[in-house]
């Protein structure tokens, strides 16, 4: 296995020279890992990073709610557990290999060591945290905003199904037009016909009949009405919840973004007085 091109391929150690990478090479280790096997879990110290050289992995998080929701995988040339080990704060993810893993590992003081004198590299790193903090956050947000129409559907009673779409019907166009020609046709036949005239003027049984239906409508049109008010209750609460949750969640990736700036920003000041002392070394000879 050719662990010198595989370095070579990844984007952090593509602009090293052969020397370079066999001298990284020398410094890392080597761990294997089987499908299914937890590489890193959500709130352990990050010790290692780590780049893949053969297999897939996962990375998996949870939401507020603690359901668990899978945020991405990478593949040979992948690297992950970089976050922890600039912040130095908990893993925040938990990684899994989705089959025979094998990975090249790096220290924090190795780590530390190769982006002081790398600073593209820095950049590389910083540009991938960013874009796994994004991705992540619009897959959390994304996975808190339920839908209130099926969460009301789900809890919908038969009483509740069928009051709904009594209410649809009589609300339409259709049942005007229907009930006014029906209106129409009792009216004329009971004014027009020769022989049998079962509801003569002024129509009683018919007022009868509409007194019926008004007094069955009113309630069930009510009753899909408190529905709706309950929809309307339930998708304030919700917008609620996802509002407090990227409002939490922006918060996290700020502070984030705070401590990588801050990390990163000392790794600057010590690669500067690295390069002052080595020219005051060399300005004294």
């Amino acid at each position: 296995m050719d662990d010198i091109a595989t370095l070579k391929n990844v984007q952090l150690f593509a602009s090293l020279g052969a020397a370079d990478v066999q001298t990284l090479r020398a410094a890392m280790g080597e761990q294997r890992f089987v499908p299914g096997q937890v590489i890193i879990r959500s709130g352990e110290p990050g010790d290692r990073f780590y780049i893949i050289t053969e297999g897939r992995v996962q990375f998996v998080s949870a939401d507020a709610d603690g359901n668990e929701v899978v945020v991405g995988d990478a593949g040979a040339g992948g690297f992950f557990g970089e976050l922890s080990m600039l912040t130095g704060e908990p893993r925040t993810v938990r990684v899994r290999a989705l089959d025979a893993v094998r990975t090249l590992t790096l220290g924090r003081d190795d780590l530390h060591g190769f982006l002081r004198s790398h600073p593209e590299a820095a950049i590389s790193v910083l540009t991938e945290i960013a874009r796994r903090l994004h991705k992540t956050d619009s897959m959390l947000r994304n996975s808190t905003s339920r839908n209130v129409n099926d969460i009301a559907d789900d809890k919908a009673t038969f009483g509740q199904r069928i009051a709904d779409a009594v209410a649809a019907k009589m609300g339409s166009w259709t049942f005007i037009i229907v009930q006014s020609v029906l209106l129409a046709i009792w009216v004329t036949l009971n004014c027009l016909a020769w022989v049998f005239h079962w509801d003569p003027y002024p129509f009683i049984l018919l007022n009868l009949a509409l007194s019926f239906q008004s007094a069955y409508a009113a309630p069930i049109i009510m009753m899909s009405q408190n529905r709706s008010s309950d929809k309307d209750r339930l998708a304030a609460e919700i917008d609620h919840q996802v509002n407090v949750k990227a409002e939490i969640k922006t918060g996290q990736i700020i502070s984030r973004l705070d401590d990588l700036e801050r990390g990163m920003h000392a790794l600057h000041q010590e690669h500067m007085s690295m390069l002052r002392g080595g020219g005051g070394q060399a300005a004294a000879s």
